[in-house]
Formats: structure tokens, sequence, C-alpha cells
């Protein structure tokens, strides 16, 4: 592309919403930029990607032949949010920060890849149903984190996301609250385990400004997605190993099922064990 046209790139809306999804997911492959930004339109999500990428916005990761396309975002596309005004003063960072925040290693690349994935998956079932509207799934633990109280030490929890939609009944709406966790199995059992107590310990009541003894006034569940039918049967039972054993707070599903029928019947619950896996159907709301 000649540099005369690159220079000349301006953003528009939805180029603006890609970046800003960007800065929050850290990484994305093309096929969720694709979902996310131009559903049903994967030809123009290419162009447009592509002219972004040329006028310095975007960056593209090392990829080996065959590998899927993943984007991030550069400082000339950082600052030209911040100037802009299309971010506020939680999103602002130094360069250094910013070279480290967006810095996904090897390591971490599948676990943000597969935060990609439940997003796009969200996006796409909540956009396709006259039930639910208005999602939020907002990826930046910075916004939501929380500190609980736990053996005598403040332990902060830092969600995957948060998840927040509507759900439309005749003249009434509800809105609904979930944390979710993504778990490649890369970590133990134990940790997972960890992590889910933590949530039973009213920290988010009192990041909602309430206190932890009103944590039934900030009702929430929380959403662990797995790589596989084994990692989440196994995480099931550990979960109903905990003393008192969790019943229904944690649901847990597979990437596939979750991708395939995100708000169908596809959720397990730790309590579903005690009447056999066929039993393990349900819906998040």
């Amino acid at each position: 592309m000649p540099a005369s046209r690159s220079e000349n790139v301006k953003l528009q809306e939805r180029d603006v919403s890609l970046l800003v999804d960007l800065l929050e997911s850290r990484v994305l492959s093309l096929d969720h930029i694709h979902t996310l930004h131009f559903p049903e339109k994967y030809e123009m999500a290419k162009k447009r990607v592509r002219r972004l990428k040329a006028a310095g916005y975007l960056t593209e990761r090392p990829r080996r032949i065959g590998e899927p396309s993943m984007l991030h975002l550069t400082w000339k596309g950082y600052s030209a949010l911040r100037t802009g005004g299309h971010v506020g003063e939680d999103a602002a960072l130094s360069p250094q920060t910013f070279t480290r925040r967006m810095g996904v290693s090897a390591q971490m690349l599948a676990h943000e890849l597969m935060i990609g994935d439940v997003k796009s998956a969200f996006t796409t079932a909540v956009g396709n149903s006259e039930r639910f509207s208005d999602l939020n799934f907002d990826v930046w633990p910075r916004r939501y984190e929380f500190v609980v109280n736990r053996d005598n030490r403040r332990v902060t929890v830092k969600p995957d996301g948060h998840i927040r939609f509507v759900e439309k009944n005749d003249s009434e709406e509800f809105e609904y609250h979930y944390f979710f966790e993504a778990d490649t199995g890369s970590e133990t059992l134990d940790r997972v385990v960890e992590k889910c107590v933590n949530y039973r310990r009213g920290g988010y009541a009192v990041f909602c400004g309430g206190t932890e003894d009103e944590y039934k006034s900030h009702p929430f569940r929380v959403l662990v997605v797995c790589q596989s039918e084994k990692r989440r049967n196994n995480l099931a039972e550990r979960l109903l190993q905990v003393d008192p054993p969790f019943s229904t707070m944690i649901l847990l599903t597979t990437l596939a099922d979750c991708v395939a029928d995100t708000l169908g019947q596809i959720w397990m619950t730790a309590g579903s064990l005690k009447q056999g896996y066929s039993a393990r159907n349900v819906r998040i709301i």
C-alpha cells in the first residue's frame, strides 16, 4: 500500500471500537475481530485490518505458516485513542506500561486467545437473542478486581472477565452479573479451587460499596470455561470437596460447548455431581 494512502487513514467509529477492544484484550485473532466488529463481513474485516496495520495503528504478532493472524495495538493506535478522547483516565498508560501490557508472552497467549473466544461467543449469542441485550464483557481486571480477607491476609481477586447483560421480560428488565475464569489447564486444580473459594468472601460486596455481610445484595455467579471435559469434571469434583462444598455458585463448561451454545444447557454445577454427570446440564440463567 502506498505510504500516502497509509498516512491518510481516517479512523471511523468501528475502527475506534476495534482499537479500544485491542487495548483491553491485549491480543485478538482476526477471527475475533471479524466476529466482534465485522459480523458476517469477513473480507471487509481483512481489508480494514490491513489498512489499519499499514497506517501503523495495529501490528501483527509473528507467526508460522498456517497459524492464525493475531493483532496487537501499537503506541500510535493508543495515542490516537487518547488524543481523540476515546479512553478514560483509568486507561492512562505510559509508553513503558503500554509496552508491558501489550507484551503477551508465548505462555500466556493461549489464555488470552481463550478469553477472546469466550467473549466472541457471548457477543454472538446475546446479539442473536431476543431475550437478552446490553452485553458488557469487560476483560481489563483493573476495573473490577476486588480484595478479600483470607487467613489473616488480604488477597486481590483478578477475574479474567466481568460479564453483565440484561434480560427483558414483558415490561421488566433484570440485570445479571458474572465473573469469568479461563482455565487452559496450565494451573494446578488447587490453584483454580483457591480462586473459586475467594469469590465467597464478600469482597465484591465491598467493591460495590457494601460490607462483606451484604454479599446477598450483590449477587453474581462465576463461569469457569475449561479446555476439556476431563478437566471440567475433575474441577467439579474438587469443588464438592471444599468445606462447605460448592453447589450452584460456580458454573463449569468446556470451551467447545461455550462456543457452540453459550446460552444453552451446557453448564455444570458441582452440586449436579450428586445426581451423576447426566444431570449436569443447566443454563446460566
